[in-house]
């Protein structure tokens, strides 16, 4: 059986191989943040087991509690990396709080003469890092889960499969290894061969293997998919673009067939005037403001779009004109409140011209009759909705 001075030397060269090929290539090739938190992973898996090492020497007081710091710590880091994947923020306070946790749990448990100083804390940090990083993969490789901005091609969704495996794998691994040791105490990890250190630390081995191919496919993927998001939506209101509002109508009328659909299109009154009297800085506010009421009323509702300068353009499930002129009110009501004061002067009043979507028109007649009744609305006075006839 491989002894497990030269098991965790082993895992510790794989580990700074591992980092070192990461951060020369993904990682300068991409700056992605998943490639970056894979690669503090590693620093953390690298210097963990070489602070094992000293166990059995004076140092050991100090090393010790430091390498079990450095294990849930980089667990942490592997979670945050998958949350990159996902689009996600890490919240900053769970490496430093389960850094404190671990370390205070080592310190009061004799450090000094004791191996498994804090042990069960360790190990439960560890599984629940694995297995949240898990977790947050699969979220992501599971259809009508995974957000938009964290919808995987096929491939790079075998890569998440496969990472998500291999995390679970670990984590469960960790998992049994915390309540032996919180059943049987320290003799029951390290007197059982499956759940030793030596096997702990080929496992781990193993694991950085596979998962390297898992995390080389996906090395790319948050930068591919930062720039589809830009090319699918507009800068300045963070709304569809005209060819993706085309391309997600088309879909959610597949989708909605039996509902239908209402469309309405918006435009800014006298937006030239305002971009003229207060400049294009305000032109731009006002268009954000009226950009944010859109996502913040459309949210499981239907999409928004920006379809021109200052015309936009809305598809709303069901069939009830009725509903729609509520959707333009509560649009324009949250638009007001969004702009007062940040437009140099005040904000625009917004028009609407709305059309039933009935089956089998295409969406770009459909769009002229709603333009029709927008033009009906501005010759009307402008500040309101028109229904198509």
């Amino acid at each position: 059986m491989l002894d497990i001075v030269t098991a965790r030397v082993v895992l510790a060269i794989v580990a700074l191989c591992v980092l070192v090929l990461f951060f020369f290539g993904p990682f300068r090739a991409t700056r992605s943040r998943f490639t970056l938190w894979w690669c503090l992973a590693l620093v953390a898996a690298f210097l963990s087991t070489a602070a094992f090492l000293f166990n059995g020497t004076p140092l050991q007081v100090v090393m010790n509690p430091l390498g079990s710091v450095l294990a849930v710590v980089g667990t942490t880091w592997m979670w945050a990396s998958a949350r990159a994947v996902a689009g996600r923020p890490r919240p900053r306070w769970v490496g430093l709080g389960a850094a404190l946790v671990v370390a205070a749990a080592a310190a009061i448990d004799s450090p000094a003469n004791n191996v498994w100083a804090g042990g069960a804390v360790m190990l439960a940090g560890m599984a629940a890092g694995m297995l949240a990083g898990s977790w947050e993969l699969v979220r992501i490789a599971t259809p009508g889960i995974a957000s938009e901005r964290a919808r995987p091609g096929r491939g790079e969704r075998v890569a998440v499969v496969s990472l998500a495996i291999a995390s679970a794998v670990l984590g469960l691994f960790y998992l049994v290894r915390m309540v032996a040791f919180l059943v049987g105490g320290p003799a029951a990890v390290s007197g059982a061969v499956i759940l030793g250190s030596a096997t702990t630390s080929v496992l781990l081995t193993l694991v950085l293997v596979v998962a390297t191919y898992s995390v080389g496919e996906l090395s790319h993927f948050e930068l591919t998919r930062d720039l589809r998001m830009r090319a699918a939506h507009d800068d300045l209101t963070g709304l569809l673009g005209r060819s993706e509002f085309l391309v997600r109508a088309a879909e959610h009328r597949r989708a909605n067939r039996g509902d239908g659909a209402v469309a309405i299109v918006a435009d800014l009154d006298h937006f030239k005037e305002l971009n003229d009297e207060h400049g294009h800085a305000a032109g731009d506010r006002a268009l954000l403001a009226f950009g944010s009421a859109c996502r913040s009323v459309m949210a499981g509702r239907g999409i928004a779009g920006r379809i021109g300068g200052e015309e936009f353009a809305i598809l709303l499930a069901g069939r009830s004109t009725r509903d729609a002129v509520e959707v333009t009110e509560a649009i324009s009501a949250q638009y007001v409140a969004a702009a007062r004061g940040v437009t140099g002067g005040p904000a625009p009043t917004v028009s609407y011209g709305i059309a039933v979507v009935p089956p089998g028109e295409p969406l770009d007649r459909v769009l002229a009759r709603a333009d029709a009744a927008l033009y009906r609305a501005k010759r009307e006075g402008r500040d309101r909705a028109v229904v198509d006839d």
